[in-house]
């Protein structure tokens, strides 16, 4: 059998080693095994050879991790934790993308506890060098959430990535102009099949709300009769509740004519089995390139975007911290920090304000 020796020991006996291959065992799906009983190795060999050849298909990625587990074992335990699966299915989306990358590289092959400070400041100037500041900071930043996860299992007693000193660099997200808002709705509305992707921006541009948000909101979050919506976002559990404005009232009124059969505000019909399921990146995405290139609006302004532009038209309309937050669902006052921009709007909003204050 594979993976088998057969060995007499110096008072007579036999035994059979099982010695499965070393990433295989590194990756914690099988360890070796020693039988004194022949009849035990023919019983258990073969179930053991079968994870082996299991994890060669791809169908196991990993089973326990130690501090010798090569990094991309390490990170496809992550992958399969629970602190993974309590993460937003945008944010996994994104997680899994950079860490499948990681994983496929050089970095991906080294064993945990070899890694050192010096080599995450090679593999930081190499990611800087192949990418951009931002990629790079973005990447290292993903990294570190596994190495920290790590840390929680006490594989290893420290960040190496923490100590590498990053470049700055100037995040930069398009903000869309409401006019472009306007002009994409007024397109999206002139056919069934975009309306939904038209809705789901008017709502992410209306309640400052992220696209997952709005992508799996359902019709019980609704209170049509009463105008007034509550949303429990999935990024950090923050619930909020707004009113309902004309022409959104109206428009989801028709909507749920047309679609209160199911319970999702927004959904897509999957033809292979029948069934509705929340739009997502790829479903509206295509529809949404469609309606930019039909209507001229940037190609780089995206869905996402919009709850940036809601909370920067907030700021500009000098709306407090306080009542911006009851919209967002920001915990703290910082976190609006990025915000705030000096622009023109603000400036006049702030002097208005200023000269209509009676120092008595």
């Amino acid at each position: 059998m594979k993976y088998v020796k057969k060995e007499k020991l110096q008072d007579g006996s036999t035994v059979y080693r099982f010695v499965p291959p070393e990433d295989v065992r590194k990756a914690g799906i099988v360890k070796q095994q020693t039988f004194s009983d022949g009849r035990t190795a023919r019983y258990e060999v073969p179930r053991l050879i079968e994870k082996v050849d299991a994890y060669r298909r791809g169908e196991i990625k990993v089973g326990n991790v130690g501090p010798t587990s090569r990094i991309k074992h390490v990170i496809n335990y992550y992958l399969a934790s629970k602190q993974f699966a309590s993460l937003a299915s945008s944010s996994q989306m994104k997680y899994e993308a950079e860490l499948e990358k990681i994983s496929k590289s050089p970095l991906g092959e080294l064993p945990l506890n070899k890694l050192t400070a010096k080599i995450c400041n090679e593999v930081y100037e190499g990611w800087v060098s192949s990418h951009t500041v931002a990629r790079a900071n973005e990447r290292s930043r993903l990294f570190s959430v596994v190495i920290n996860f790590a840390r929680s299992l006490d594989l290893l007693n420290d960040n190496p990535m923490s100590k590498v000193k990053k470049l700055k660099h100037q995040p930069y997200t398009p903000i869309w102009k409401r006019q472009q808002v306007e002009t994409f709705l007024e397109t999206a509305f002139t056919k069934f099949e975009w309306r939904n992707t038209g809705l789901l921006v008017m709502m992410c541009y209306e309640w400052a709300q992220r696209p997952t948000d709005i992508c799996h909101l359902q019709w019980s979050n609704l209170d049509l009769p009463n105008a007034r919506v509550k949303i429990k976002q999935s990024k950090r559990g923050a619930e909020v509740e707004m009113p309902i404005e004309e022409p959104l009232l109206t428009m989801l009124k028709k909507q749920e004519k047309d679609w209160g059969f199911q319970k999702l505000v927004v959904p897509y019909h999957r033809a292979s089995d029948n069934a509705y399921i929340p739009l997502h990146p790829t479903i509206f995405g295509p529809i949404l390139r469609d309606i930019k290139a039909e209507c001229g609006v940037p190609e780089e302004l995206k869905i996402g975007h919009l709850r940036k532009t809601a909370i920067t038209e907030f700021v500009s309309a000098g709306v407090d911290s306080t009542g911006i937050m009851q919209v967002t669902g920001h915990k703290n006052i910082s976190s609006l920090n990025p915000y705030m921009k000096h622009t023109y709007e603000g400036a006049k909003t702030a002097q208005n304000t200023r000269k209509g204050y009676k120092n008595v």
